[in-house]
């Protein structure tokens, strides 16, 4: 051990630091990716089902201005990339997983609702690619205008945007029961793991 970790260990602090991941807990990078990300997929679902249940108002455009469905899709196409790279590189460190059935459930689905934080706002930039009318944020051109559409742009994404964004719900809300289930009925400090001291 080094002298520099002898005197982290001598004066109580974490040789690692708290930025990254230990077989104990999640650091705070991972901490910061899963909460931003939390946030904004939560505003997404919550902006549809407004619509959904109250169709389209004055006061509830008003409510979606503060975070536009393109933008916020963007930024969690824009966060959700580094996030999967940042978990890769800490898979080694990272709390191991149940073993047996349980836990490949599991990796499973955090592989599954990973890929589809990419993939559904990513369908969302090919169908504004198709329609050809192109997109540009604060004058910054996200996606060339072509001027033409191309309709197997926009017929693919259009049937898969929806379908997986609903699955993708699905998964967050297994996510979210699981966790309880940790905490509320098995009681074995998963969600420490995540929620508890760096």
């Amino acid at each position: 051990m080094s002298a520099q970790m002898q005197e982290s260990v001598a004066a109580g602090r974490r040789p690692d630091g708290v930025a990254l991941d230990t077989p104990r807990r999640y650091g705070l990078v991972t901490r910061l990716f899963h909460g931003t990300l939390a946030a904004l997929v939560l505003w997404q679902f919550a902006i549809v089902a407004l619509y959904k249940i109250f169709g389209e108002t004055p006061w509830l455009n008003g409510i979606a201005r503060f975070g536009p469905h393109g933008y916020v899709g963007l930024a969690v196409l824009a966060i959700a990339v580094p996030r999967s790279l940042w978990r890769l590189s800490q898979l080694r460190r990272q709390p191991p997983q149940e073993r047996g059935a349980l836990g490949r459930l599991a990796r499973l689905s955090h592989l599954a609702l990973h890929g589809l934080m990419v993939v559904v706002p990513a369908l969302a930039l090919v169908r504004i690619y198709g329609k050809g009318k192109g997109w540009e944020i604060g004058g910054v051109t996200l996606i060339p205008t072509t001027g033409r559409e191309e309709p197997w742009l926009i017929a693919a994404p259009d049937a898969l945007h929806g379908p997986l964004s609903w699955a993708l719900l699905a998964l967050i809300a297994g996510h979210v029961g699981m966790a309880l289930t940790h905490a509320l009925v098995w009681r074995d400090g998963t969600l420490k793991r995540m929620f508890g001291r760096l």
